[in-house]
């Protein structure tokens, strides 16, 4: 008798062993399929990272403005034809130059302009073009 019981203990904690592992993975599926996006909210919340790219190329031809990205850093980031550009700046003139060459793909409708102009930021080492 004293086997028998400790061969039913050990098959009791190997199936609870068993049997708790899975748990976890059925509750974060459960949490998973009650927060997932319908296809429409998908659709909706999409970035465009093609598009993207190509208006943080478009920013980054410019000499001046490839130096402040490089050195202060650039976000692009779009949905649906409208792009939010961020970056600092030393002058508007950057601004303005870094919001038209953001805006010059024609599949963009608006650009959101989250450029900081700072004018204690240093000057480009080759100076501004």
């Amino acid at each position: 008798m004293n086997k028998t019981f400790i061969m039913l203990t050990g098959i009791f904690v190997l199936l609870s062993a068993i049997l708790l592992s899975g748990c976890p993975k059925r509750v974060h599926e459960r949490i998973e399929e009650g927060t997932r996006l319908t296809v429409l909210d998908e659709m909706v919340h999409a970035r465009d990272r093609a598009l993207e790219s190509q208006v943080e190329g478009n920013i980054m031809s410019d000499l001046t403005l490839r130096w402040y990205a490089q050195t202060y850093g650039i976000t692009v980031e779009g949905s649906h034809a409208v792009m939010t550009v961020s970056m600092k700046v030393k002058t508007e003139q950057q601004r303005d130059k870094a919001l038209q060459l953001a805006g010059l793909d024609g599949r963009i409708q608006e650009v959101i302009d989250n450029i900081v102009i700072d004018p204690q930021l240093e000057d480009p080492p080759f100076g501004d073009f």
